[in-house]
């Protein structure tokens, strides 16, 4: 099992979400998204090389600032 940021996750890559090191207010917003630890997640397209990127969890796209997604852990299989 391969353990790394968000932003390291190739697109179209399913990973395990691990932890989230953002304060309580923006996981709890996360989370009502359905982006937790223990779900899966899918990097659908990034908007340049240091700019946002989409994710989908479960049927909800989410679209993340790099600052934000590269404190989110996964880990893939």
């Amino acid at each position: 099992m391969t353990h790394l940021s968000l932003t390291e996750l190739a697109t179209g890559i399913a990973a395990v979400v691990q932890g989230i090191a953002l304060d309580f207010a923006a996981r709890e917003r996360l989370a009502a998204l359905g982006v937790k630890p223990g779900r899966t997640v899918t990097v659908v397209r990034r908007m340049g090389a240091r700019g946002p990127l989409q994710l989908r969890a479960g049927q909800t796209d989410v679209v993340l600032r790099a600052e934000d997604a590269a404190r989110i852990q996964v880990s893939t299989a």
